[in-house]
This record gives C-alpha cells, structure tokens and sequence, in this order.
C-alpha cells in the first residue's frame, strides 16, 4: 500500500513536470486552449489485503482479509487542454463494486507525450469517493473518502473529432470504517474458550486496485 507522503510526493512530482514543461513550450509553441472531453469505461480487480478484526486473550491474533473486489467504472472528464499537451479537468462518475456503490469526483491532470493524432499519454487522479462499501460477515460498513488513480495508455485517431484510447491504471481508495475487538472468555464448562465483542473501534484502510480502461476522446 502507498502511505499518504509516497501519494504527495508523485503529485508534486507531476506538478513540477507540468511547469516545466509548460515553461519550455512556451517558448517554443503559441499557447492554445481548447476544450476536451474524456469518456471512458473501465474494470478493475482488488489487489493485496487489509486488517480487520482483533481478537485478544487467549491464543489471541488480528485477523486480514483479501481485497478480493471486482470494480466497473464509467466516468466522464470534461476540462481544457493546452498546446496539445496538457490537460485540465474534472471527472464524474459511477463505480460498481461487488460489495458497494460509489459516485467519484476528481481534479483530473493529463499529459500527451507528443502533440499528435496518435500519442501515449500520462494522467493523475485526486479526488473524493463518495458512497459506501457495504458490510459483509468478514468486515464492516464503510464510507468513501480520498481517492486517486494514475494511468499511463496510448490514443489514436478514427476521425476528425475523436480518438480511441487504452489504458492501464493503479487506484487507491480509502475508507472510513471499523472493526471489532474481541476477547476470550471462559465457557461455563471452565475448559473451553469463546469470542465475545467487547468494544468497536474506528479506522481509516486503504484499498489498492489494478485496472484496465478504454476511452473516447471529443474532439
């Protein structure tokens, strides 16, 4: 899982390259705005794991569960793009997961590694997921909170006004949720042992998704 500085310094990073970049081209190409959008269909699958549950006392131990969700996504981005390179905008849309509902809003920064009909392409999401992961008998109700993507991909041209794209992205999300601490009591029988609840805390994990993604650019 990326911690929270690995996800500030890959912002900052893209950050400087924009300006950078910008700075040169400024002075090699006249500065043209127009405005772009990116519709785009995706699907993604869950990917390593993440702590749940406590159970203390006796043979005591922290239980994890696989992130095993399956994620469809359709979103739209609608923003302006600079000299042919840089793009500016913002994302809407919908994700379907297994267990969950969730309607993402980004600031979205992409960039074209050449001013051409046909060009690989670089993107960051930072954002927000609202919506709910539901709950399940091995982990708890959740909410959304921040979320980001980075995707690399390539695009072409299949008319005058429309391209084609593939990409693939990493995404991570975090969830506001919480688990159950549990401790161990002796049965009645003063042999054998149960788990009873005894308290139930709030916490914040981050989930982690490998996807592919195709996209329709306008114009």
């Amino acid at each position: 899982m990326i911690s929270k500085t690995g996800f500030s310094y890959l912002t900052i990073v893209f950050l400087l390259l924009f300006f950078r970049t910008a700075a040169q081209e400024s002075d090699t190409a006249s500065g043209t705005l127009k405005y772009f959008n990116k519709t785009e269909l995706g699907v993604s699958m869950g990917i390593g794991s993440f702590p749940t549950d406590i159970y203390s006392g006796k043979n005591g131990y922290s239980s994890k569960v696989k992130n095993d969700e399956i994620v469809a996504t359709l979103q739209t981005v609608n923003g302006i793009m600079y000299n042919n390179r840089w793009m500016l905008g913002v994302s809407l849309g919908v994700e379907k997961w297994r267990e969950g509902l969730f309607w993402p809003i980004y600031g979205y920064l992409g960039y074209n590694f050449k001013r051409a009909d046909n060009t690989f392409f670089a993107n960051i999401y930072l954002g927000y997921g609202l919506g709910t992961r539901y709950a399940t008998s091995f982990y708890n109700q959740g909410s959304g909170a921040f979320t980001l993507m980075l995707g690399v991909g390539y695009k072409m041209k299949v008319s005058r006004n429309l391209q084609f794209g593939y990409e693939i992205f990493y995404k991570y999300q975090a969830l506001n949720s919480s688990y159950k601490v549990y401790y161990s009591q002796l049965q009645a029988d003063s042999i054998h042992y149960e788990w009873v609840p005894k308290s139930t805390v709030d916490y914040k994990i981050g989930l982690n998704f490998a996807g592919f993604k195709l996209s329709i650019f306008f114009p």
